[in-house]
């Protein structure tokens, strides 16, 4: 056995992020799963970096087996100061199916009823922000009771 002590991993904050969906777009059974995609109709963010988020990209789902639900997204933020910073976020939201039966009747399903987690990919061109680029991140998520998604993005030191 490896006798190595190893650092204890610590997160902080980066900010919440409340994406704002529009229209799904279903691409039916695609031999793997269900998919569909769900457009991005903006959105803010706040916390140690600022802004909107605009109305551009959405989030590519592939339902697995009923109730894993694959996930892979992709946003774009506009900071407070005008710069640009391309999101990408893959992970999963998982509930059993009389949870998502629930939500399907438009019922608010508490965050503590599923699991929903994604890693968050940064890539800008922005000086200001260029050291998200080299970031790993995380973020713990849940569906609004408008439907939308929030995510509190975190970033792994």
């Amino acid at each position: 056995m490896l006798n190595y002590q190893l650092p204890e991993p610590r997160f902080e904050k980066l900010f919440r992020m409340e994406v704002l969906l529009d229209e799904a777009w279903p691409l039916g059974n695609i031999g793997t799963g269900y998919s569909e995609i769900v457009a991005v109709k903006g959105g803010s963010f706040s916390g140690t970096i600022n802004g909107s988020i605009v109305d551009f990209g959405g989030d590519w789902g592939l339902l697995h087996s009923g109730c894993i639900n694959v996930l892979d997204a992709k946003y774009l933020l506009k900071t407070d100061d005008g710069e640009l910073i391309s999101t990408a976020c893959k992970g999963y939201l998982m509930m059993d199916m009389e949870t998502m039966k629930k939500g399907s009747n438009g019922e608010f399903i508490s965050p503590s009823d599923y699991y929903f987690r994604v890693n968050v990919q940064f890539t800008t061109g922005a000086d200001k922000y260029k050291w998200l680029n080299s970031v790993v991140a995380f973020a713990v998520t849940m569906i609004t009771p408008e439907g939308n998604v929030c995510l509190d993005v975190y970033q792994l030191k």
